[in-house]
């Protein structure tokens, strides 16, 4: 199971082009022959062309001329040849090594030169030793290989053994907190309804008049108001009204809703950052779908537009008359309508009833999570 090749004359291709076409694919064991007492310019361009792309040991034979017999009766030093040195300039050859017979016992696969024809029965043996050296690099390979996958099945074993120990004491210790935020905003809910109201009714108070000049002097959308006094129709007063009130609704929306996040937004930075820190380790440790629990972490903001709906239905009881024209003071008059009908102590407990029903939807998809983790 051995091909010779040759290479061709360097006119039609190089000995590294061709060797190039049979390293990936063969365990190559590469012969030099050499016929003159030294190596030429191209010879030695050729030899660290092969050097610089392969790192191959190679087998260098000095030819014997022409008539000379194969045993020689009169033994030469290589050491001392030109060959010899100009071998060890293109470091092929080591004065650490015999380069003329096998290397010592403690080295690899080295470049040999054999300049007495009998020797090149060394062929052999330089073919075992290159053999031999892509055999102890295929099973270093294959060592590291089996090295690394042991490491990596027992640093998993002892991370599943450590999580096994963790993740539950983790899972406790969040359903604890997730408690303690539970309880301490059902008690706002329950015990600052009064405080709520009164805090209503001072962002009310506080914003009155600002709200009533914005009516005043806002322009209708899509609504054409008649510049000489004439009446508008029923459908554009409608428009008009629904307009204000829209106004009325989302200025005071967002200032009640601001009011209500800054007063419990201390448990951001305590219960709801601790639990923020458990779910993401949970998460990392895990990989366990606990998304659905992250709504807790938004119960207290859910509060920023749960009055909409209730402050439209409020306003839209409120009774109109057909005026005259649609000036500056009939705008003003039906935005002060609009906040004289609301009612501070009602608005508090409807905000204080959908808190408490957002807060318990918050904490049983947290518990379910949480079940679905321990599983």
């Amino acid at each position: 199971e051995v091909d010779v090749v040759v290479a061709p004359c360097r006119g039609f291709q190089s000995a590294e082009a061709t060797l190039g076409e049979y390293v990936n694919h063969v365990l190559p064991v590469l012969v030099f022959a050499i016929s003159e007492a030294e190596l030429s310019p191209s010879d030695e361009n050729e030899l660290r062309e092969i050097k610089e792309k392969f790192s191959l040991p190679v087998f260098f034979f000095k030819v014997p001329e022409s008539g000379v017999e194969l045993i020689s009766l009169k033994k030469t030093d290589p050491e001392k040849s030109s060959l010899y040195c100009q071998l060890m300039d293109l470091e092929y050859l080591s004065s650490q090594h015999c380069s003329c017979g096998a290397p010592g016992p403690d080295a690899g696969a080295q470049s040999m030169l054999v300049e007495q024809p009998e020797k090149l029965r060394l062929l052999s043996t330089f073919s075992r030793q290159v053999l031999q050296k892509h055999l102890v690099e295929a099973a270093t390979s294959l060592n590291e290989v089996h090295c690394r996958c042991l490491n990596i099945f027992i640093n998993q074993a002892f991370d599943m053994q450590r999580d096994l120990q963790i993740t539950p004491k983790r899972l406790e210790y969040t359903r604890k907190k997730e408690n303690e935020l539970y309880e301490s905003l059902m008690n706002i809910a329950n015990r600052k309804q009064e405080e709520m109201k009164d805090m209503i009714v001072e962002t009310l108070n506080n914003m009155k008049e600002e709200l009533l000049e914005d009516a005043a002097t806002m322009e209708f959308k899509d609504i054409i108001i008649p510049e000489n006094g004439e009446p508008v129709s029923s459908k554009d007063i409608k428009c008009c009204i629904k307009q204000i009130q829209e106004l009325i609704i989302s200025r005071l929306n967002q200032a009640v809703a601001n009011k209500l996040i800054s007063s419990v937004d201390y448990l951001r930075e305590s219960f709801v950052g601790t639990l923020e820190r458990c779910l993401k380790s949970l998460e990392e440790s895990w990989d366990v779908s606990v998304h659905t629990a992250r709504s807790l972490e938004k119960s207290k903001d859910a509060s920023v537009h749960i009055t909409s709906n209730y402050l439209k239905q409020i306003i839209q009881r409120i009774t109109w008359v057909s005026p005259p024209a649609i000036t500056s003071d009939w705008k003003r008059k039906v935005a002060q309508d609009a906040i004289e009908s609301l009612s501070a102590s009602k608005l508090a407990k409807s905000i204080c009833s959908q808190f408490r029903t957002r807060l318990n939807s918050s904490h049983e998809a947290f518990a379910a999570s949480l079940r679905q983790a321990s599983a």
